[in-house]
């Protein structure tokens, strides 16, 4: 019940026009928290990374940066990831204003997986094409297009346990 509660904070109104979709200090600390801080580049699946998971062609190997450069990194992915999130937003084919837990797992999602990734995802199917006025009574609710995002690029156990937050707080458990 508390659950079905928590859901009911997704609020029926129209966006603000121009809303400003960011993350929250709490959203934060677990993306960090997965992401680890490696000041020293690594590969990964996308090549080369770096502090929070930083990716681009200034990631080279052999690369070192100070925690100073990690933070100063992830401020800028965080503002780039931004900027995603509002697009996914905006381009569902309905308004809504989601809560700030729904923004907050779409930043972590969308951090983790990049826009074009998300974009294409099962989930973002799903949202594209659910009913936003229903969220557990009917087959194409919200719960339907949230369970989505727990397989969605979930192929490591660190995947899945992120998957995991994300729907929590998407869901508002």
């Amino acid at each position: 019940m508390l659950a079905l509660c928590g859901l009911f904070l997704f609020l029926f109104s129209d966006p603000s026009p121009g809303r400003d979709y960011t993350v929250s200090p709490e959203a934060v600390r677990m993306i960090k928290n997965f992401e680890s801080c490696h000041l020293t580049a690594y590969p990964d699946a996308d090549g080369w990374s770096i502090g929070y998971g930083h990716h681009g062609e200034d990631v080279v190997p052999g690369m070192t940066i100070t925690l100073d450069e990690a933070e100063r990194l992830f401020s800028i992915d965080i503002g780039k990831r931004s900027a995603a999130v509002r697009r996914l937003i905006e381009d569902l084919p309905y308004e809504m204003e989601f809560s700030q837990g729904f923004i907050d797992a779409l930043f972590s999602l969308v951090y983790n997986c990049g826009e074009r990734r998300v974009r294409e995802s099962e989930f973002y199917q799903r949202l594209c094409e659910c009913d936003p006025r229903n969220y557990y009574d009917h087959p194409r609710g919200f719960f339907w297009a949230a369970e989505a995002v727990l397989t969605t690029a979930a192929s490591l156990p660190g995947h899945v346990r992120r998957r995991r937050a994300e729907y929590s707080m998407m869901v508002n458990l």
